[in-house]
């Protein structure tokens, strides 16, 4: 066994589902988002004496998961797959689209989350799913706290927008 692998296993065990539960967020395949996870975590473990004795390994996780989303979206593209979510094939059967007719709020507002900008998407996804700090989200945004202050204003206004359109509200 590696050195510091038990570390590296605690944090895993921590860190993977809460990386999952952002890039649901910010994109709709659920093969990209678990190409991008487990990218984010071999990087972790690949880097993992640096990362260990970061002051907030998390916000580092949290940066690299959305370049990683970034970096599969873009190898797909390259390739000719599509990853917009509007590009899904319906996958319901007829006889049964009755039953799911009405949509759950939680995946109203997802979906509309999804359709923001993403410097907007990944910033009201890191505040409202991992309740973080704006000191925080402007670390793993890579801009000042007024700039996070911004796009959080930004979001929400184009996030009521969206769900009045779609009658979801919130």
């Amino acid at each position: 066994m590696r050195p510091g692998s038990e570390e590296f296993t605690d944090f895993f065990v921590h860190g993977e589902p809460q990386v999952r539960r952002y890039l649901i967020w910010l994109d709709g395949d659920r093969s990209v988002i678990d190409d991008a996870a487990q990218e984010t975590m071999i990087s972790a473990f690949k880097y993992w004496e640096k990362v260990k004795v970061l002051d907030q390994p998390r916000a580092w996780l949290f940066k690299v998961a959305g370049q990683r989303l970034s970096d599969v979206r873009e190898a797909r593209h390259r390739a000719g797959v599509s990853t917009a979510p509007y590009d899904l094939p319906d996958t319901m059967p007829p006889d049964r689209r009755d039953e799911f007719s009405v949509r759950d709020d939680r995946l109203t507002i997802l979906e509309a989350v999804r359709k923001l900008p993403r410097q907007q998407a990944t910033a009201i996804a890191l505040q409202v799913q991992h309740d973080l700090p704006l000191n925080e989200i402007a670390d793993i945004m890579s801009i000042s706290v007024g700039s996070v202050k911004t796009h959080l204003h930004h979001a929400r206004r184009t996030l009521k927008a969206l769900l009045a359109e779609e009658g979801g509200g919130l």
